[in-house]
């Protein structure tokens, strides 16, 4: 069927819905037609700067983020029956419950139509600020249809879904209503700043009525019919216009919150991997597991969450784990499961073998909590390997010996991945020599040339950031033997952390992983996004240390070659290379045998006063990025990181940029590397140079690309 004759078809069944109703009178609808956007968007309030009008049950429909959008109009005085009705279609759950409707009289005097962070719908009533709740006993489904009618008479409060009775409850509530809520209930609940009593998704076909609406005012065959369209729940390109911090070759979620990414695999000839998502707000709280996949590394389609909170053991959240193919040569998902007060590790196996689908294991959890010898109740974050007949797992923890708190990884052995035996611990820091903190996160054990890297990142502590540090050694009667006492850092300066690491389709290993914002909750909140993940990098384990590289996916998305041969770059002379371009990967070999500071100024416009400096101190063998005047933003932190790195000032050296908007990755010599984020205050601080002081630098050679955009996606 043409979409022309399916949208004739569509008005003229939303003619025959409506028809049902004619006999009573409309006082107010919308129905978000592009044609009176301005006339809508007076009801509509949100953070957001741009009204998102996206595809709807019929025509255009509203779409909303979970945190800040919503429709308010005042309602007519002395009104003793009301009707609310409307379309919607879920991306999420809330992070709490949030209201689809509400009738109000003030913030302290309101009914309302709710749905839970478990998609059960409910109807509640406020009354002098106490307000209580009736379960209807039925759940919605995201990625659907489905009408809503809240209708108020002088006796009862009735919630229709798809136009049959689901829940009632006596009005308690006598004096007039002064306005409607739609999209969020009358409650001024919060996370931090963030609310949490809004919904994310579409509204459409919104219309209030002067009379108490009932099962006989609809046909429901003709709601079925409608119900059955397919919403459209990706995020308009319209919400991140505009945003030239939002990466474009880099991938992350198409919108709000996401933490750790977990389990890249390999299998059926597509990379996937999972991630910790918030879909419904910007903070860190209701994860799911995300999913991505991608035929290269470099495009990425994110599909609907694989794993949500259900009522019981992981509840309180779906929190990381890890994924790996089993003997079978099936993928199954190993998780830690909340359930508010335990921990557990939690098994899911696959549906299909696109991975869209997958069914949490009857037995979860397999295991409830840590050992009982131990004081500590929280463990988490699940790393499976096969070694010989068995599987291991380690599991992230920390312990208290003769009163050190020191972090660890807990080791489990089983046969099946079912029954898990606990072990010992596999391997212990010891604080006051390795500075590795107090609990160890999202641990790696990693073979590679014969040696096994255990890679922790110690949670902060004591004013120590999050840092993600690893050992080199092997696996002897089941415990990991490091060849050297002290950790390595993963990175020069580390903004990157908790890699997934796996191995490609050449068997080259390969790590993705998190670049946190690092930005007050202000910032998350307007920009409507938070964190962000790496590009594909190779690893390569030589004499004990991880050398890492841009994979070679990465090339793909270079245009625009320029080329830059011999150059000397004196004091004070900076030499430009790139104005006006926020996607880029700068290639450059240099040799500072006659300066003392040299590298790059990025982000930068000398009108503004903005520039971020990333360079080498030759005298004091450190690597800085001098981040004091990277924003005019006022919320943006100012400061300098610092690690240390010594250079051979007679040797060339290559260094390796990848620009993205905020994201900054860096590749020395083709081994080291360090990530930072830059957060200017103005688009055209874009200019990047590079620079020497205290004498001259020999640029041999620089390349430098403008990156095209990966085109990542959604299916949902």
């Amino acid at each position: 069927m043409n979409s022309k004759i399916s949208s004739i078809l569509i008005g003229f069944v939303l003619l025959l819905f409506y028809a049902c109703t004619n006999q009573h009178k409309q006082i107010a609808s919308w129905s978000f037609d592009q044609r009176t956007k301005a006339e809508i968007a007076k009801s509509v309030q949100s953070i957001k700067k741009n009204l998102e009008l996206v595809p709807g049950i019929s025509g255009s429909g509203l779409r909303t983020d979970g945190y800040s959008t919503f429709l308010k109009s005042k309602l007519p005085n002395n009104l003793s029956k009301l009707s609310a009705e409307a379309w919607f279609a879920l991306e999420t759950y809330p992070t709490d419950t949030a209201g689809f409707f509400s009738f109000e009289q003030d913030v302290d005097n309101w009914i309302a139509a709710n749905i839970n962070q478990f998609g059960e719908v409910m109807l509640s009533v406020c009354v002098g600020g106490i307000t209580t709740w009736q379960p209807a006993n039925i759940s919605i489904e995201k990625f659907e249809w489905f009408h809503l009618t809240l209708a108020i008479a002088n006796d009862e409060t009735t919630l229709l879904l798809n136009g049959k009775k689901i829940a009632g409850s006596p009005t308690s509530l006598s004096s007039a209503y002064s306005s409607l809520l739609v999209g969020r209930d009358s409650r001024e609940k919060k996370v931090h700043i963030f609310p949490i009593n809004y919904i994310n998704g579409i509204i459409d076909e919104i219309k209030v009525w002067n009379t108490a609406l009932t099962e006989d005012d609809f046909n429901q065959k003709d709601i079925y019919e409608l119900s059955q369209n397919k919403p459209d729940l990706s995020i308009p390109e319209i919400r991140f216009e505009g945003d030239f911090h939002r990466p474009k070759y880099h991938f992350l979620p198409a919108a709000n919150w996401t933490n750790e990414t977990h389990g890249l695999i390999y299998y059926n000839g597509k990379y996937h991997i999972f991630n910790q998502k918030n879909g419904t707000n910007v903070y860190l709280g209701r994860i799911n597991w995300g999913h991505f996949s991608s035929p290269d590394l470099v495009q990425w389609t994110e599909h609907r969450p694989v794993l949500t909170p259900e009522k019981g053991y992981d509840q309180f959240g779906i929190w990381s784990g890890h994924s790996v193919i089993t003997d079978e040569g099936k993928p199954v998902i190993m998780y830690t499961g909340g359930d508010g007060q335990d921990f557990g590790m939690c098994l899911a196996t696959q549906e299909d073998e696109d991975l869209i689908m997958w069914k949490k294991f009857e037995g979860n959890p397999l295991i409830q909590g840590p050992p009982k010898n131990f004081s500590r109740t929280d463990f988490r974050d699940p790393y499976i390997w096969k070694e010989g007949e068995n599987w291991y797992m380690i599991i992230g923890f920390g312990l208290v010996e003769n009163k050190e708190e020191k972090g660890t990884v807990l080791l489990y052995k089983s046969t099946d991945m079912k029954n898990w035996q606990y072990l010992h611990p596999l391997f212990k820091g010891n604080r006051s020599v390795d500075d590795t903190g107090i609990f160890w996160e999202m641990p790696v054990f990693w073979k590679m040339n014969g040696k096994y890297v255990l890679l922790v990142n110690p949670t902060p502590h004591y004013g120590k950031p999050a840092v993600a540090v690893y050992w080199t050694g092997d696996f002897v009667n089941e415990k990991f033997i490091p060849d050297h006492k002290m950790p390595k850092r993963l990175e020069v300066i580390n903004r990157m952390l908790s890699p997934s690491v796996a191995l490609d389709e050449n068997g080259q290993t390969t790590a993705i992983a998190i670049i946190p914002d690092l930005i007050p909750a202000e910032m998350q909140m307007e920009q409507g996004w938070t964190h962000l993940y790496s590009i594909p990098r190779t690893w390569n384990l030589v004499d004990g240390y991880i050398h890492q590289q841009p994979h070679p996916a990465m090339k793909i998305l270079r245009t625009e070659e320029e080329i830059i041969n011999d150059r000397e770059i004196k004091s004070g002379e900076n030499l430009l290379i790139s104005r006006g371009k926020q996607q880029l990967e700068i290639i450059a070999r240099l040799v500072p045998k006659y300066c003392e500071k040299f590298g790059f100024i990025i982000g930068k416009n000398k009108a503004n006063g903005e520039e971020t400096k990333i360079y080498f101190d030759l005298k004091t063998d450190e690597l800085l990025i001098d981040l004091t005047k990277s924003s005019q933003n006022e919320l943006v932190e100012k400061k300098i990181e610092k690690g240390y790195y010594k250079l051979n000032s007679d040797q060339e050296i290559e260094l390796q940029l990848f620009i993205d908007g905020s994201v900054v990755e860096g590749f020395i010599n083709g081994k080291d590397a360090f990530t930072t984020r830059i957060f200017p205050q103005y688009e055209n601080s874009n200019e990047v140079e590079l620079f020497s002081e205290e004498g001259t630098t020999l640029l041999k050679e620089l390349k430098i690309w403008k990156l095209r955009n990966s085109n990542n996606k959604t299916d949902f």
